[in-house]
């Protein structure tokens, strides 16, 4: 059973996706002390699943990134896989990471209508 005790060495165990699956995943209140969630060290880890996580762009570690950012960053996303799962974002452009930029920083009332 994965607790908040215990959430970060099942990670290092590589039980990623029993992680994602768990209810503590994206809790603020789940942190290490480098202030990253298990999202953030799920992404850094390279699992891609964490994409499809309603939290992935939402929650932030002290420097202001999310676990979207962490997936970019390491190269484990594409433009393509940004249009996925942000389907109003049109924008061409190169940086993966600029791109995520926009998107975790357009407030929700412009995405509505960039989606049109």
């Amino acid at each position: 059973m994965i607790t908040e005790d215990n959430i970060f060495d099942e990670i290092e165990k590589k039980n990623y996706l029993e992680v994602l699956k768990s209810d503590l995943v994206d809790k603020d209140k789940v942190k290490d002390k480098y202030d990253w969630t298990p999202l953030h060290l799920l992404a850094r880890r390279g699992v891609k699943e964490v994409l499809s996580h309603p939290s992935v762009d939402k929650v932030r570690n002290d420097l202001g990134d999310t676990p979207l950012h962490f997936l970019a960053y390491w190269g484990y996303i594409t433009i393509e896989d940004l249009r996925k799962k942000y389907p109003w974002y049109k924008k061409e452009i190169r940086s993966v990471y600029k791109a995520i930029d926009e998107i975790v920083n357009t407030p929700k009332s412009i995405k509505f209508i960039l989606e049109d």
